[in-house]
């Protein structure tokens, strides 16, 4: 009865009433900010993510297509000579350019930029002396640092004989 009294009372609010509801409500509001901040960093972050795997489907792309000194016949001379020969895939005049552990860096060559974010891309061929004479199985590890945190991922693909193509 005493609560049905305080209902129909006309009175109206107490300061110390508003101040719980307000304390309640903003309770409330702070946790869905909160949801919102963790959506945008998760889609932040998967953006950056997306961009490497299409930076290393890129450099998969150019090595398929590489002639000369990035050819088959020469990746497979370089694998039988050392084994662990590894690469760095950089910008040099506006144009890819793999540059071979031990070899010279040229001083025009800057890593894959995207948004103002630097991925630097490793390319690691494995020797597989059942499958050389057709294809060379590829690794390609992109890795990029946001805010002091480094991140990293990588795609797997193969070069194949020009005899196949």
């Amino acid at each position: 009865m005493k609560f049905f009294k305080i209902l129909s009372s006309s009175k109206g609010l107490t300061l110390i009433e508003v101040l719980v509801s307000l304390t309640i409500l903003s309770i409330i509001l702070l946790g869905i900010m909160n949801f919102f901040n963790q959506a945008y960093s998760y889609t932040n972050s998967n953006q950056k993510k997306t961009a490497a795997v299409n930076v290393a489907r890129n450099a998969l792309t150019f090595m398929e297509q590489s002639t000369g000194t990035n050819s088959f016949i020469a990746i497979r001379e370089r694998l039988e000579k050392n084994e662990k020969s590894s690469g760095t895939l950089q910008i040099c005049n506006n144009e890819y350019k793999l540059i071979w552990k031990g070899d010279a860096t040229p001083t025009d060559c800057s890593p894959v930029t995207i948004n103002n974010i630097p991925y630097h891309v490793s390319i690691v061929p494995t020797l597989d002396k059942k499958y050389t004479d057709y294809f060379i199985p590829l690794t390609v590890k992109v890795d990029w640092k946001v805010n002091k945190r480094e991140y990293t991922t990588s795609v797997e693909g193969a070069i194949k004989s020009e005899d196949l193509r």
